[in-house]
This record gives structure tokens, C-alpha cells and sequence, in this order.
């Protein structure tokens, strides 16, 4: 099957090359860039955002290629394979691939070798990928016998990058001396992207306006050049950006992503996968805000955030977010449950009222809807994110559970991490 790109990655780049933090004041603009796993999104949120990286790089590198691709699958002879979900196992469809271009290797035993190399549980390994199974590699001999992996950039991705490409060039290495046939691959170096994506965009919590992308290029660390394409989470504001601010940010921007792919995946593969109307949480807050309230400093802040987010979402002024409860507080929280329909207009939040529960929709609701991946075509991409494995869930590295309710312990650490660092 022919594959071409689209649309470009490189239209919607907003900051291209780039991965220093800069500290942003009186008006430049801050950027911070992180995995998922280093802002706090949990493993399988993480492998799915993998999966995310590993389309956007596909439609790229195949853009790249004079032609486009030739994608490989089970049972023909495409040039260019891409290590995504089949109807097989990684290590099968790998050695279906390699035997429909070296027609003399045994695909059975290239199958058994490439189960052999399974690592260890690596907990530091945000995608959990225990296959030495290359992200692509193309087939193209005298012009293109080359292979990529896709990682986080991070010292555990870059890692856990190296390891894999190592192991692959063993097994290639070790097929080479078995068939003399077999022309076997080396490290990729005619692919070098660096492209920043912006996908998210909205004025965070009323007070933030942010643009955030995922930015990937191959490696320039040192022994690391060749083979190994890496990718971050980039967030970007004009002004100054806490980190803690930073990583929430860049969260609600996976949750809003993966919202976005559950709802077009529930098209293709039938059935509810994740739904913010299934979403099921416990408020953070800790006491109660407002007249003759605890008032803690947190809680404060934490109400002021939500109900700022909420005002500049319908036209208004953001409330300040400096903990103290005041007159203007009060007025922004009455305003919020008047415009709600609520029985409570006290201008008090106790926690598990419905004034909390409102307030903290509301934000949700607006993560919801930011995610735009209008830049890329999206056909196919919420049923790569979501389908099944077949290789199945890994019993040793992570606890089984449903998309829903992971989805909802994700939502549930958020807010929580947004209660405490906001």
C-alpha cells in the first residue's frame, strides 16, 4: 500500500529545534519541554501518547521519502515497515517482513529469536516495550537498508533506545552469518527531522495563554546519532512558567488528546473506549472556601484558579490567584453558581458540593475541547491508539484495568496535582 503524507508536521510548527528551557520575564516567552512520564501522566497514558508519536513520525518519514512509502502488510511485499498494531504479534509480523525480502529465512525461527531477546520489566521504560522491534524500517536496497526507533527523550528513553537498536543489529548480525542472502540493515541517518507540532491551545486556568506541541528529531547525543528519533512535550508562554505549572499543562494536554482519539476510535471500533460523561473523581479540595470558611491558602488558591478559568471562558476578567479569599473571590464564585443554575449562591465552596463539582467540570470541560490536531490527517488514528495489542497486556509490567477507569485515576491525579502546585 502506497502512504503519503497529508498534510506536513512542519505547517504547524510554531517552534522548531529547540529543547533549553529559557525563563521568561516581562513579556518574552517561556518554554519548557518534557515526556509525559516526566510531567506525571502515568504508564499507559504514556504508551498511548508512543503510539501518538509513532503515527505523526510515520506520516513524516514517509514524506520525506521520494514517492512515499510502500507500506508493509501481513502477507505482501511493501519495502517499508512501520512496528504498529496487526492482526499478528511484533515479532511475527517483524519476521513476516523480513522473509518476504529474503525469501530463505525461516520467519518461524526469526519469530522464536526475536521472542528470545523479550527484556526484563524495565519500570523506567515509559512505552514498556520489551521487543527488539525497530519503529520502521525500509527494504530498499542500494538506495535505503535502514531502521529507526522512536523513544521519549529522556535518559531512560535514550536508554532503553540504545538497548533496543543494539539488540535488533545483533539479531540482524546474527541472521547475516546464518544466511548469506540476507543483506541486513543499519542505523538510520537519511531521515532527520526536527519538527515541532502544536496540538493544544487555550488561555490555561483564564491567567495562561499557552501553545503545546510535541517536538521530535533524531538524537544528537553522542553514540546515539544514528537510529534513534526522540520526542518531547513542549509548553510555551509569553511570560514567566513554573515548572509545576509546566507539567500540569503539559498533562491536560495529553488528556485532551486522548479524549479527542477516544471519541474518533469509538467510531471505528464501536463501543464507548473513555468518556468525559463516564468520568468519575474526588474533588482535591481540602476544606471549604469563602465567608466564615477555613480558607486554607491551597484550597483557596485552587478555587480562584477554577473559577478564573471558568470567567474568562464566558467573556469575564480572571479572578486573581494569590490564596487570600476576598470580596472579589467571593463575587466570582456567586457569579460562577448563579450562571449555573445552582440552589448554592453564598459564594462558598464546601468540598463535594455541587458548586465544587460544577467548578471542577467546567475546567475539565474546557481540556476537553483544546485538543486540535487539525495539522495532521487524523484517518486511522484514534483505532492505532486504542486497538488492543495483540501481543496483549504484559502481566508482569502493569496492572490490568479498563481505559475508563485508568482514565479516571489520571483525571483524579491531575487535579490533584493542580490543587497542590497552582
Amino acid at each position: 500500500m502506497r502512504y503519503h503524507l497529508c498534510c506536513h508536521p512542519q505547517a504547524e510548527s510554531g517552534f522548531i529545534g529547540e529543547r533549553a528551557e529559557h525563563a521568561g520575564k516581562d513579556g518574552t516567552m517561556a518554554r519548557i519541554c518534557r515526556t509525559p512520564r516526566q510531567a506525571g501522566a502515568p504508564l499507559w497514558a504514556c504508551a498511548r501518547v508512543g503510539r501518538i508519536v509513532e503515527w505523526v513520525v510515520k506520516q513524516d518519514y514517509c514524506f520525506s521519502k521520494a514517492g512515499g512509502c510502500d507500506q508493509f502488510e501481513l502477507g505482501g511485499s511493501g519495502t517499508d515497515f512501520f512496528d504498529e498494531n496487526s492482526t499478528t504479534t511484533r515479532c511475527r509480523f517483524l519476521a513476516n517482513f523480513l522473509a518476504a525480502h529474503t525469501p530463505s529465512l525461516d520467519a518461524g525461527f526469526i519469530s522464536g529469536s526475536c521472542e528470545a531477546r523479550k527484556k526484563p520489566v524495565d519500570p523506567d521504560d515509559d512505552e514498556n516495550e520489551r521487543f527488539a522491534v525497530p519503529d520502521i524500517i525500509t527494504h530498499e536496497p542500494g538506495v535505503r537498508m535502514e531502521f529507526y526507533e522512536i523513544k521519549p527523550n529522556s535518559i531512560s528513553g535514550r536508554r532503553a533506545g540504545r538497548e533496543k537498536v543494539e539488540t535488533f543489529l545483533s539479531l540482524v548480525d546474527f541472521l547475516k552469518e546464518s544466511d548469506s542472502s540476507f543483506p541486513g540493515y543499519e542505523r538510520g541517518i537519511q531521515f532527520d527531522p526536527d519538527r515541532s507540532i502544536v496540538f493544544y491551545r487555550r488561555n490555561y486556568l483564564g491567567i495562561v495563554p499557552c501553545e503545546v506541541a510535541l517536538h521530535y528529531r533524531r538524537c544528537t547525543e553522542s553514540g546515539l546519532e544514528s537510529g534513534l528519533i526522540v520526542y518531547e512535550i513542549c509548553v510555551e508562554v509569553n511570560g514567566e512558567l513554573l515548572e509545576a505549572l509546566a507539567k500540569a499543562i503539559i498533562v491536560s494536554a495529553v488528556i485532551a488528546a486522548l479524549v479527542l482519539l477516544a471519541a474518533a476510535a469509538a467510531e471505528a471500533l464501536g463501543g464507548i473506549i473513555l468518556a468525559p460523561a463516564l468520568l468519575v473523581f474526588d474533588s482535591p479540595l481540602g476544606n471549604s472556601v469563602g465567608r466564615e470558611a477555613v480558607n486554607d491558602l491551597q484550597d483557596v488558591r485552587y478555587v480562584q484558579a477554577l473559577t478564573a478559568d471558568w470567567r474568562v471562558g464566558v467573556g469575564g476578567e480572571p479572578v486573581a490567584v494569590d490564596g487570600v479569599f476576598g470580596e472579589e473571590t467571593a463575587g466570582a464564585i456567586a457569579d460562577f453558581q448563579t450562571s449555573s443554575g445552582l440552589d448554592e449562591t453564598a459564594g462558598t465552596v464546601i468540598p463535594g458540593s455541587a458548586t465544587c463539582s460544577a467548578l471542577e467540570s467546567a475546567h475539565l470541560e474546557g481540556i476537553f475541547t483544546a485538543a486540535d490536531f487539525s495539522g495532521l490527517s487524523m484517518d486511522g488514528l484514534g483505532d492505532r491508539v486504542f486497538r488492543e495489542d495483540p501481543d496483549g497486556v504484559d502481566q508482569e509490567a502493569e496492572e490490568v484495568t479498563d481505559t475508563q477507569t485508568a482514565f479516571n485515576g489520571m483525571v483524579q491525579q491531575y487535579l490533584l496535582d493542580l490543587h497542590d502546585n497552582v
